[in-house]
This record gives structure tokens, sequence and C-alpha cells, in this order.
């Protein structure tokens, strides 16, 4: 690689990462993408019910912090993305089905997410 172009594509990925579009994750500069959108998505769909404790649910929905360390789900169902995509899809128990208020692109971006709660 020659410096000039080092140089360019260090200014290009410094640029995104000022305007958070930051795609050069891949050399370490922010987060990813995926992530802070999931983060957003996160903080408008989730946290109301996941972080906060809502006196208004009859039964307050599990913290996600960890969610992946674990082998399994609080529900008993392998944590694997799949398991948790179609959580966040179809709803479970008292927890209501996102499939019409998430694109399948934010639900991706969501699980990227919950992968980065320690």
């Amino acid at each position: 690689m020659s410096d000039g172009f080092g140089r360019a594509c260090l200014a290009c990925c410094l640029t995104a990462a000022s305007f958070h579009l930051t795609g050069c994750s891949q050399i370490g500069l922010g987060r990813g993408a995926a992530e802070q959108r999931g983060e957003i998505l996160f903080d408008r769909h989730c946290a109301d019910c996941h972080d906060e404790s809502n006196l208004d649910l009859k039964k307050q929905p599990p913290k996600l912090k960890g969610l992946f360390r674990s082998k399994l789900l609080p529900s008993g169902s392998p944590a694997t993305d799949e398991q948790v995509r179609n959580t966040i899809i179809n709803g479970r128990g008292t927890m209501p089905a996102f499939d019409q208020r998430l694109r399948e692109q934010d639900v991706d971006d969501l699980v990227t997410y919950l992968h980065t709660l320690r």
C-alpha cells in the first residue's frame, strides 16, 4: 500500500467516523454502524422495559446485559442469534411482537448491539 493511498483511506475513515458512519471499524476506528444503529433501536424500543423497572408491567422483563454470556436465554431457549431474532420478531409471553415495527436490518442491528451488552 502506498503512503498516499494509506493517508487517503485514513482520512476517509476519520471523516466517516466524525459523521457516526464508522464504516471503517475493521481498522479499529470506533464502533460499527450496525452496533450504533442497534443501540438507538434498543433505546427506542427495548430500554423502557428491559433496562428500567416499569411498574405498569404485570411482570418485569429480564435485563439483557450479558444476554449472550450464558448458553440459555431467560426463557430457557438456547442463547443464539436466531432464537433472539425469533423472540424480537414474534414476541414471547407478555412481550409484544416487533415484526410490524422493525425491518429485518433493524433486527440484525439490534442483535449485534445485544452482543455488546456486558
